[in-house]
């Protein structure tokens, strides 16, 4: 019979609809037996069983004179048993520096019953397995073993250094049981197999001055209690040659991980099915999780609009990033002013200009566009320099996996709580990251299908160097600086709530031109419509998408940004974004279709933008004339006085986005902010609202399906954005409109103003 789990996913998922709200509950069964055959092949002997009524060997350890009974195999030379037939062996006793040592000569598995044991060796590993088909530790009910390794090896061949670990197995080793194992692994690791490990059972309790755990072909866990502490990775597994090895499969049980390394790390795959899980890297996560972003993302200097360290190498720059610099170049601190300078030059002109009379503007040793620091050595890939005036988590130095091999060269530790090289699979479980660098990392494709997620990172939360697919799940990011990233992100189910220092959700696949400046607007004309396919052609290759369950996003950077396109044809996007202007609530360099499902969107009015014209769900975008306060509320009405959302956004704002299936062209809407309303609230939105005393409210009827709003009535994309944002204004002087353009009035539409 094929066992299967199924997963409850509490959804919620805000289904803002004729002024309703209600969380939805989906179900989703996943097939585990044959996910998990994938990887590991159970044998009835990887459980624990009864040996009571078998044939086994009793060996009894003493200081003095370690005696066995039974048939088996045994050799004892003073402390060091040795073991060289298969069977079931009961251990029991103490060796004060001694050591057992598994070398089988027939075919085979060994059972070591642990039995009350304590182990120490002052020379090598406790318990060395050489040879043997598969070797299972049973921990004995109510019992508690205890071994402790050499803090230095002596080995009797200098030319095999293999074993490094208090417990080291060359083949297949099993842990069950429900007694206690305690290993503290004072020379290199604590448990390691160099093919699988499997733990069906059992409390273990790992310390280790490397690594904690390692399954080199695989490590697989259920219904265990394991908790490491390890000054380098907590489990691993390490096989990177063999095609289908290097993964770990965390079936169930109770998993703890204090990690200066990473938490849980495999060169292929990690599947977690269910289990609970806490994990945390070095010290944690910042108490404050800061972007060093300064304005428009091109550098870490004080603070924004603070020039960047780094300086800049005009002359290397495409137009798009002249442009780009011109845009904003407003917020930063110049030593002169050269905005009246440069006006009506071409972009070649200001080119050459910037080169020759902002040389001056380099930092010793170069920087700029090489992305060079005035060391010579190379900056971090965003082009941010440290803030200095953080305090930093500073990894701690590794040595080489090697233990005999000597570098002069030491790499950074990797810091992250649960990192994968190919893949990571989340189905279900419950699990908590508290990490340094990214809380749940894949350098493939990231997918959670279930399961609680609470994550707390100085770095991302949730990252894929390939895809993120989120298609169930309980996610909570407490803290991050970035919530979300991959190439290509599809949100289809689950509940998602996130903080971030800086994006939210990010998508940095496709075209990534002009990553040093930020984003920048280009508006298509006939000159550029060339430029503009070329582009388009490489935003293909990944987009977000949005197609059903609930996102909630507060970022002080972008809300939701693509490099690529975004499109929503279902499930509720909350987005509070940047105050500042320099960060836009929505950013993407192609197109944001809007086709189904409830967006709300605020945040600053420099850089805005609404959604494009192939959308087919009608969308406003309202820009004030000034900032509001945190929690003054926005209801849209429609003719016949019916609320059709309502809103307090958490954070102060000048904009808003906001699209409902139920805004309908060409019907009188009403838009009023401020006053007093009551009704039930989460996350800013309301239901069952009532609204008393707006402080004032916009009447409109709109004709197509992006319609811009500022205090007046209907604008002209770009002009709604009072207060100065550097887009709008950019836009107003023929700039660069992201996108294509929209076709709105010529003229402010005569609106009801109260």
């Amino acid at each position: 019979m094929k066992k299967k789990i199924a997963l409850p996913l509490i959804l919620s998922v805000v289904l803002i609809a004729s002024g309703c709200n209600e969380k939805r509950n989906t179900e989703k069964s996943v097939d585990t037996e044959a996910l998990i055959s994938q990887y590991v092949d159970y044998d009835t002997e990887d459980y624990y069983t009864a040996w009571e009524d078998d044939i086994f060997t009793k060996i009894t350890l003493n200081n003095e004179a370690t005696t066995f009974d039974g048939s088996g195999g045994v050799i004892i030379n003073g402390q060091n048993v040795e073991i060289h037939t298969s069977g079931t062996y009961v251990l029991e006793g103490t060796l004060s520096d001694g050591q057992i040592k598994v070398n089988t000569e027939d075919t085979g598995n060994v059972r070591l019953i642990l039995n009350g044991v304590e182990i120490t060796s002052s020379t090598n590993a406790t318990i060395d397995i050489e040879q043997s088909d598969k070797t299972i530790i049973s921990l004995e009910k109510g019992t508690e073993n205890n071994l402790t390794d050499a803090t230095s090896y002596v080995y009797e061949d200098e030319a095999n250094t293999e074993v490094g670990a208090a417990i080291f197995s060359k083949d297949d080793l099993v842990i069950n049981g429900t007694g206690t194992l305690t290993v503290n692994g004072q020379y290199k690791d604590g448990i390691t197999s160099r093919d699988d490990l499997i733990i069906t059972g059992g409390t273990i309790n790992v310390t280790a001055v490397d690594d904690g755990v390692i399954g080199r072909d695989v490590f697989a866990m259920s219904n265990a209690t394991v908790n490491i502490t390890a000054d380098g990775d907590g489990v691993k597994s390490s096989n990177d040659e063999d095609e289908g090895r290097g993964n770990v499969v965390l079936e169930s049980g109770y998993l703890t991980v204090v990690a200066q390394g990473d938490g849980i790390q495999a060169e292929k795959e990690i599947i977690v099915i269910d289990g609970e899980y806490s994990i945390k890297t070095g010290d944690g996560s910042p108490e404050v999780v800061s972007s060093s972003e300064s304005g428009m993302g091109m550098g870490g200097g004080p603070g924004a609009g603070a020039m960047p360290e780094m300086g800049m190498d005009f002359s290397s720059m495409t137009d798009d990033e002249v442009e780009a610099f011109v845009e904003n170049m407003e917020s930063m601190n110049l030593p002169i002013d050269i905005s009246t300078e440069i006006e009506g030059m071409t972009t070649e002109e200001i080119r050459a200009y910037l080169t020759t009379t902002l040389e001056s503007m380099r930092p010793p040793g170069g920087g700029g566009m090489d992305r060079q620091n005035s060391g010579g050595s190379e900056l971090p890939e965003d082009g941010q320099l440290p803030d200095e005036s953080a305090e930093q988590n500073t990894p701690p130095e590794r040595n080489s996996e090697d233990n005999n091999t000597s570098t002069s060269s030491v790499d950074t530790t990797s810091q992250k709580g649960i990192k994968a090289g190919t893949n990571l699979n989340i189905v279900g479980g419950s699990i908590t990251v508290d990490t340094v660098e990214d809380a749940l990392h894949s350098n493939g494709d990231l997918t959670i299908r279930g399961g609680e997620e609470n994550l707390s990172t100085g770095d991302d939360a949730i990252h894929a160097d390939g895809k993120v697919f989120i298609a169930g799940g309980d996610i909570t990011i407490l803290k991050s600086l970035e919530g979300i990233e991959g190439t290509n992100i599809e949100i289809s189910d689950g509940s998602i709530h996130l903080k971030a220092a800086d994006d939210g959700v990010n998508v940095n696949g496709g075209s990534s031109m002009n990553e040093m400046f930020g984003a920048f607007d280009r508006t298509s004309t006939t000159t550029e419509t060339e430029e503009i396919e070329e582009d388009d052609s490489s935003i293909e290759n990944g987009q977000l998408t949005i197609s059903g369950g609930y996102l909630y996003v507060d970022a002080d950077g972008d809300g939701l940004d693509s490099n690529t396109n975004i499109t929503m044809t279902g499930g509720t996007a909350i987005v509070y974004g940047p105050t500042e202007n320099m960060n836009g609530t929505l950013d993407y360099d192609g197109t944001f279709l809007m086709q189904g499902g409830t967006l709300i969107a605020s945040g600053s009015a420099g850089m805005p933008l609404g959604v494009s014209d192939g959308s087919t769900q009608n969308t406003i975008m309202m820009t004030f004339d000034e900032s509001l306060k945190a929690n003054t509320p926005v209801t849209v009405t429609n003719s016949n006085g019916e609320p059709i959302i309502t809103v307090a956004p958490e954070k102060n704002y000048q904009m808003i986005v906001i699209s409902s299936p139920d805004l309908e062209l060409n019907e009188e809407t009403t838009l009023s902010h401020g006053g007093t309303i009551t009704g039930e609230i989460i996350d800013g939105v309301y239901t069952n609202a009532t609204t008393t005393d707006p402080t004032g409210s916009v009447t409109y009827s709109p004709t197509t399906v992006m319609t811009y709003l500022n205090s007046s009535g209907v604008t002209e994309e770009g002009s709604s954005t009072m207060g100065g944002g550097m887009r709008g204004n950019m836009q107003g002087g023929g700039g660069f409109g992201r996108g294509q353009e929209r076709q709105q009035p010529d003229k402010t539409e005569d609106a009801t103003n109260e």
